[in-house]
């Protein structure tokens, strides 16, 4: 018995020290996701927070055995893990000080888009710094002074951890074969995700927020359902066939009006034009789904009607579920013979938005590898945009519709600008980081002001019937936990009473320049933009747009689910809205019917279409020849390509472009095939001309 005893002790002293390493994971995880010592206390030493403790402890044993049962090295399978976690907590730590909001599980798929976040770099606090620094050192003295530790295992052992560890990770997702969480009590709310995060911890809240990935169907779903929905949604008959007026439709990079700061005093007005508009045409507010970031949720909403209230909290759509064709403002006003254009100063994958908006309907999609590189800061200025859309009205035969997004003032803006560049100043019982912040931020402020002048100006002077719809995505994220906000007393905390209004309501402009005078008081979400804007210009909508445009008159705003009392809301006035979007995202498309497969864009072109070259001549003598190549269509970035290889290319002022070649290059010029591309950063060839070879 007692040699039994003493294995079965000696056996306990080797597996203790694991537990340990556990312990110090989940110590560091949670640090680097709450930001405060004093915050993981609260969690550890909670009793209400007791299990959900306990359940992180037995989800990272599991995870550090697995490692170990297929690494078979400890130390090894220690790190691997450990660096894992810590990087993905690190990340969350950062988009938690930002944006209020951790990271969720579908952030994985926002891999091309992580750049959204460096610019955040900054908000990487020394104590970040110091906790990582501190797991490093601490985890060497334990894995060198423990006692007991046994740094490998035999295959049987490395077994039987398979086993064991794939049993508990089920049994802890799962409920089953034991109901696990169940009985320790573990709650999860789709209303509240923060709170989850903190009550659960970060491990167990990312565990229970995989199975939000897939969307529930709604009680009752089926073909006659959707088609009774239908028939029973009253038709708009405000239409006019005969004007068929340019709706450009601009989202302004977090455009917000800073001046409702009452503590903080401008060196000029930073939306000066903006506000002159307002005494005469269609203004307001609208409400936007999201606060300092995510962008392709607000125009996942103006430009289909379908809402992300009713999708996971922190999951983007274009991302996630726009991959058939959805019916957007491109395709419903497409179908009436008007050009559909998208523009964007960005990659053109940003947020997938090169295949989504070929899901929506566009027909073009002018993205960032079209722009001629002037910048205000770190971003293409908000006037090249404008630019972009004045060319294409003006050399497009017919109507346009254009949806346009800009970036002049995109985060973050601590450091944004040198001095000479601020525009405008501030004064004001302020800190020199809020000081800056606010600096930088009007003065991308203004800077969007001034492309909404350009628009006006020039569109006032058209003869073409144009709406110009310009508003804000989001508000701009000033500084980690809302510190400008807070400091100038225009919210008390994520706890105001009026936080829903003040941090998610954004600009709304609607001008035109041939409707009789009228102006409306605007107060809608985001979702409803869309079939205002079909009413105002008296065009066709469908079914969705008519009902949304009723919906409207009723609930002018959709908030989150946890306001719906306040706002006078109830969750069955809203389950039309939840069926009709769960038939077009995830269901049979019913509402569709034959239109299903006629929406998204069958000649989907990028850039200003068919590119060709027409001539080469080579040019200069010595060692400084040079190619030039005339044709139609190139741009700024367009590139020379010489037989496969890109040739240092500049664009001329008369469209045409001019390719560095070396002597040898020169010499073979009769042999050798000339092609111009616009190439993306991924290599993807996104307009591409004729193959040219010169004559001998």
């Amino acid at each position: 018995m007692k040699p039994k005893l003493h294995y079965l002790v000696n056996y306990v002293k080797s597996r203790y020290s694991l537990w340990i390493l556990t312990l110090l994971l989940v110590v560091v995880v949670e640090l680097l996701n709450r930001g405060s010592f004093r915050s993981l206390a609260g969690w550890l030493f909670d009793i209400h927070d007791f299990p959900s403790v306990i359940l992180t402890l037995l989800i990272v044993y599991s995870l550090l055995s697995l490692c170990i049962a297929l690494i078979g090295r400890v130390q090894v399978a220690y790190w691997v893990m450990g660096v894992v976690l810590v990087a993905i907590s690190f990340i969350s730590g950062i988009k938690w000080r930002t944006i209020d909001t951790p990271m969720m599980p579908w952030d994985v798929l926002l891999a091309s888009e992580a750049f959204d976040l460096t610019g955040y770099i900054q908000e990487v606090s020394l104590y970040m710094v110091l906790v990582v620094v501190g797991f490093v050192t601490v985890s060497i003295v334990l894995i060198k002074k423990l006692p007991h530790f046994q740094k490998k295992f035999s295959w049987l052992e490395r077994g039987i951890f398979l086993v064991l560890s794939v049993l508990l990770l089920n049994m802890a997702y799962t409920d089953k074969p034991m109901p696990i969480k169940k009985m320790l009590g573990i709650a999860h709310s789709s209303v509240h995700p923060v709170n989850n995060y903190i009550r659960n911890g970060f491990l167990v809240s990312t565990m229970l927020n995989i199975n939000q990935v897939f969307i529930e169907e709604p009680k009752g779903y089926s073909e006659e359902k959707i088609k009774s929905l239908i028939n029973r949604i009253p038709k708009n008959e405000k239409r006019n066939s005969k004007d068929k007026p340019n709706i450009i439709v601009v989202l302004s990079e977090s455009l917000w009006d800073p001046t409702k700061m009452k503590n903080v005093k401008f060196s000029k007005d930073p939306l000066a034009f903006y506000h002159s508009l307002q005494k005469k045409y269609s203004n307001g507010e609208m409400l936007s789904p999201q606060f300092g970031g995510w962008t392709a949720n607000v125009e996942f909403e103006v430009l289909t009607g379908n809402t992300v209230r009713f999708l996971p909290s922190g999951s983007v759509a274009y991302n996630q579920y726009v991959n058939h064709g959805v019916d957007s403002l491109a395709s419903i006003l497409g179908r009436q013979g008007y050009n559909s254009t998208a523009i964007s100063p960005t990659h053109n994958w940003y947020y997938q938005a090169n295949k989504v908006y070929r899901n929506f309907g566009f027909s073009r999609y002018i993205s960032g590898e079209f722009f001629e590189q002037k910048k205000k800061g770190p971003q293409i200025a908000d006037s090249e945009v404008a630019k972009k859309i004045i060319e294409t009205t003006e050399k497009s035969s017919g109507s346009d519709f254009i949806f346009a997004n800009t970036m002049e003032n995109h985060g973050a803006y601590q450091n944004k600008y040198k001095a000479s560049e601020k525009t405008i100043t501030v004064e004001g019982q302020m800190s020199a980081e809020t000081k800056d912040l606010l600096e930088n931020y009007a003065t991308g402020t203004a800077g969007a002001d001034e492309m909404l002048k350009m628009l006006v100006e020039h569109y006032e002077k058209s003869k073409e019937p144009t709406i110009v719809v310009f508003f804000g995505d989001h508000l701009p994220a000033l500084g980690a936990n809302y510190k400008a906000y807070k400091e100038m007393n225009y919210i008390s905390g994520s706890n105001d009473p009026d936080f829903l209004n003040k941090m998610y309501r954004t600009p709304l402009m609607v001008w035109n320049n041939y409707l009789p005078e009228h102006q409306d008081k605007l107060d809608i979400s985001s979702a409803f933009v869309g079939p205002y804007v079909l009413n105002l210009a008296q065009k066709e909508g469908t079914y969705y747009t008519d009902f949304l445009y009723n919906l409207s008159k009723r609930f002018p705003v959709i908030p989150p689910q946890d306001s719906y009392k306040k706002m006078g809301i109830k969750p069955e006035d809203l389950a039309d809205y939840r069926m009709l979007q769960y038939d077009i995202l995830f269901g049979k498309r019913y509402g569709y019917g034959n239109l299903k497969d006629q929406i998204a864009s069958k000649n989907y072109i990028y850039g200003y279409g068919e590119m060709s070259i027409d001539h080469v001549v080579l040019q200069g003598s010595g060692q400084g020849k040079s190619i030039r190549v005339t044709g139609k269509t190139f741009s700024d970035p367009s590139k020379i390509f010489l037989d496969g290889k890109e040739l240092e290319t500049s664009y001329q002022p008369d469209g045409s472009l001019v390719g560095v070649v070396s002597e040898e290059q020169a010499q073979e010029l009769g042999k050798a095939k000339i092609q111009v591309k616009n190439v993306d950063t991924k290599g993807m060839d996104l307009a591409v001309s004729n193959v040219f070879q010169m004559k001998n």
